[in-house]
């Protein structure tokens, strides 16, 4: 199966946003298996669009676009697709109720313009949007596959995981079943896991395998096909015991958790509690221990500081690394919150060779459990915003293998 995404909107076009729904996309593809063959941007207007649905048609059985389906006059992607295979615009009574139901919800009246986002294409199939108010829509013609969804990354995520990729999967054909798997791994670059799996990413292979980074978590996704469900099966779990035994101990989860859940379901498993003192990265480790529920359970205290000599207790004279100042955080805050576990987090220091271009950020973490310490100072690219992103994921990794550690000991 071949895919076309074809992208839409002047505001790619002229450089003032940066297209990430097309890589998203094709990431995502790549489960199905589907082969990406043609990335495509053009402007809002019917006549570009149209040349982008042609080229786009004529390279793959199926396209997926993204864009231009506001309630605003520029927003013209689903009365050009109507015109192309000259098809009448018709209101969808139960798209239209979605979305006055919506305003409802947050005390507005609909405006009368935004009417025009339950319009598709006749003959075609709503995607109902419950992320926004823009219905997308699928449209088979031609032998061909077309689907569209709203711009904006949250909605159209919502759309290719709810509709675009399990219909995708029922189109796979010839007979074959699909198994899929995914490993989230933590702790190892996507070069290096490039580099350690790189005969199993070879394209055509069956189990096909994609790797989708989202800031230190790579997802190692994996499809297999089989003319059998064991024969998929066998197929899939062949190479998730290699994978196993090639990332080991950096394998987070094998059913879909992030870090904030892997770090829950083990307090809760190991029956112990946690608590964060955090200098530079604002709060952001509270923030993700807390992001699961029942967090009461496990999470005690979050302390947020402004200053090293407030997260010390010391003054501008004091003599402490950044390691021991971490160090110190962790026990401190252990303590006082009667907590098995403290997390210190430091301040997000720039070398000044950082270059502005490429600017990066080292930041001292330390993790206290009942007692045993250790601490690291790790470097993030990217600004001060972005290294206390990565740092608070860090942070959580360095619990978990931290906790793993003690209790092999």
């Amino acid at each position: 199966m071949k895919a076309a995404i074809l992208t839409i909107g002047d505001e790619l076009t002229c450089g003032y946003r940066l297209d990430t729904n097309s890589q998203a996309i094709s990431r995502r593809l790549a489960s199905v298996p589907a082969e990406v063959t043609l990335h495509l941007t053009v402007g809002d207007d019917v006549a570009s669009i149209h040349r982008g649905l042609r080229t786009a048609l004529d390279v793959a059985d199926v396209v997926i676009i993204a864009g231009g389906l506001g309630p605003t006059e520029d927003d013209l992607t689903r009365q050009a697709i109507a015109a192309y295979f000259d098809l009448d615009l018709v209101e969808d009574a139960e798209a239209l109720a979605r979305m006055q139901e919506r305003f409802a919800r947050r005390g507005r009246p609909m405006p009368e313009s935004n009417r025009i986002q339950a319009q598709v294409p006749a003959g075609s199939q709503v995607i109902h949007n419950d992320r926004g108010t823009a219905a997308g829509f699928y449209l088979s013609a031609d032998e061909r596959h077309i689907f569209a969804t709203p711009g904006i990354p949250y909605e159209m995520a919502g759309m290719l995981e709810s509709f675009i990729l399990p219909r995708l999967q029922e189109f796979v054909g010839d007979g074959r079943l699909v198994r899929r798997a995914v490993l989230k791994v933590y702790g190892l670059p996507e070069s290096e896991i490039n580099e350690r799996i790189l005969p199993m990413l070879a394209r055509g292979r069956n189990p096909l395998l994609g790797l989708l980074p989202h800031r230190g978590t790579i997802a190692v996704e994996l499809a297999a096909a089989g003319t059998t469900p064991e024969e998929a099966e066998t197929l899939i779990e062949t190479d998730l015991a290699a994978l196993r035994a090639e990332m080991g101990r950096y394998i987070i989860s094998e059913d879909g958790r992030d870090l904030p859940q892997v770090i829950a379901d083990l307090l809760v498993e190991r029956g112990l509690t946690i608590a964060a003192a955090e200098l530079g990265t604002s709060g952001l480790v509270a923030a993700r221990l807390t992001e699961p529920d029942d967090h009461e359970r496990w999470f005690r205290r979050s302390l947020t500081f402004s200053s090293e000599q407030e997260a010390s207790g010391r003054g501008k004279d004091s003599q402490l690394t950044r390691e021991d100042e971490a160090l110190a955080m962790a026990s401190a805050i252990r303590q006082a919150s009667s907590a098995d576990i403290g997390v210190g987090i430091g301040k997000v220091t720039v070398p000044e060779n950082s270059p502005p271009d490429r600017p990066y950020g080292v930041v001292c973490m330390a993790v206290n459990v009942q007692g045993r310490e250790t601490c690291r100072q790790i470097g993030f690219n990217g600004d001060r915003a972005c290294v206390r992103e990565w740092a608070a994921d860090a942070a959580l990794a360095l619990v978990r293998l931290w906790v793993l550690e003690q209790s092999s000991t």
